[in-house]
């Protein structure tokens, strides 16, 4: 006979949680402010040839250095970051005193990205201070922001631990999750506050359609709009070539191909998968550009857009094979007897029922192919001729990758700023990419629903 619980014993342990999450949540408040006390300790020291300076949190918000009398602003993407902690930290506060601990938690980690971001970005005050005379600047972090940093990560952890609905799995995977999407929010925030500035210095339509890229002359202009048109026609030449050839392939391997040979079409496919992009682009550039030069002489020196496309279109494959493949053995078995049962051919079947089913499979091979082709730099730098002029099939270009591989090395100011600020129009267009192919996805569950 299972023995009952005393009511005292009862209260005595709902007594004991209630004075174990009053000190969780104390110790929460406690990391809370020992953040908050961070941002007024110094931060970093940027030593120039003249002068030492050491900068708080707080310091890069609301005041700027002084340089020889002339007034040094501090980076727009310090500011941003350095307000984002305080906000994160309040929120997650408020969140806390609500019992909404998860929420707090998460309030707390975006505080932390804050933090990271700010703590990677701070190069940009020495930089600042080149551009306004310094012969030389450097930075070096000290304990304020690092305070930050780990108050907030302990305050993640202890946050998550006073939720008392959450077991230990689950409190595991919420962490593991937060990793992930804190590090998408970390590279959204750290591109939009290091290509902002440049992109708002320049002028929107004159970064976006400037034909002219010309950053280290006497009068710099900073135009992409030669480099967005090649990484478009690059990727959608490829897409023509690539995905007819990549749906065919996985259509026989899924369907048509006996095993003895599919045996041995697979290994190669996922080979192909594996072998790096530099490999890609020595083919390239040892077999693909002078067969083109063969081809079309006078016409071409091998370098060119035609030479992107094939390249491109041979790196792409793998990836839209294997997942449409997948897609289509997903494909329910009674599709396809239903159709043969009606007197469909095998061929008739497989392009009138099977695809159309495993459409949305396949349009997420079609879009992980265009990720990796839109983002391809090295194989492309060995074989585009890396040319800025408008992109014509025989003539060499430098789409939005190679230019930023190209100069960001040497790159300094606003030079470097128009870099990231190229690297995020290429971000734009993978999220636009992604939505799309959402919005197409939830169009045919519609339709077949």
């Amino acid at each position: 006979m299972k023995k009952q619980s005393n009511p005292s014993d009862l209260a005595l342990r709902e007594k004991k949680r209630m004075r174990n999450t009053v000190l969780k949540k104390g110790l929460v408040l406690l990391l809370s402010a020992a953040g908050l006390a961070g941002l007024f300790i110094p931060a970093v020291r940027i030593a120039t040839d003249t002068t030492l300076y050491s900068v708080t949190a707080v310091g890069s918000v609301f005041s700027h250095l002084i340089y020889e009398r002339t007034p040094v602003p501090f980076p727009l993407s310090l500011k941003i970051f350095a307000l984002l902690i305080p906000l994160c930290i309040a929120a997650g506060v408020v969140l806390l005193l609500l019992r909404r601990c998860r929420a707090a938690a998460c309030c707390y980690a975006a505080g932390a990205i804050a933090a990271g971001a700010w703590m990677m970005n701070v190069d940009a005050i020495a930089e600042n201070l080149t551009e306004y005379g310094a012969s030389q600047a450097s930075s070096e972090l000290m304990p304020g922001m690092a305070l930050v940093l780990a108050g907030l990560l302990l305050a993640v952890l202890v946050a998550v631990w006073t939720d008392q609905k959450a077991s230990v799995s689950e409190t595991i995977f919420l962490m593991l999750a937060c990793v992930s999407v804190g590090s998408v929010a970390f590279i959204t925030f750290y591109l939009f506050a290091q290509g902002l500035p440049a992109i708002t210095e320049i002028g929107l339509v004159p970064f976006l359609f400037g034909t002219q890229w010309a950053p280290t002359a006497d009068e710099p202009s900073f135009g992409i709009a030669y480099m967005i048109l090649a990484s478009v026609f690059g990727t959608a030449g490829a897409i023509v070539i690539g995905v007819p050839i990549g749906l065919m392939t996985a259509v026989f391997l899924a369907e048509l191909a006996p095993r003895w040979l599919t045996a041995v079409v697979r290994p190669a496919v996922e080979l192909l998968a594996g072998i790096p992009s530099v490999i890609y682009g020595f083919f390239g550039m040892r077999v693909v550009v002078p067969l083109l030069r063969e081809l079309f002489p006078g016409k071409t020196n091998g370098d060119s857009l035609l030479a992107v496309i094939l390249i491109l279109s041979i790196m792409i494959l793998p990836t839209i094979i294997n997942v449409s493949e997948n897609a289509l053995r997903t494909v329910p078995s009674s599709y396809k007897e239903a159709s043969l049962a009606l007197g469909n051919t095998q061929i008739g079947t497989i392009f009138k029922v099977q695809i159309p089913a495993a459409r949305s499979g396949i349009l997420a091979g079609v879009v992980l192919g265009v990720g990796r082709a839109i983002g391809e730099t090295m194989a492309i730098i060995m074989v585009a001729g890396n040319i800025v002029q408008f992109p014509h099939l025989f003539g060499a270009v430098r789409p939005l990758t190679s230019g930023i591989t190209f100069e960001m090395g040497y790159a300094t100011g606003l030079h470097r700023q128009a870099l990231f600020g190229t690297g995020l129009v290429l971000f734009v267009f993978i999220m636009i990419i992604n939505i799309v192919f959402n919005i197409i996805s939830r169009k045919g569950a519609a339709n077949r629903g």
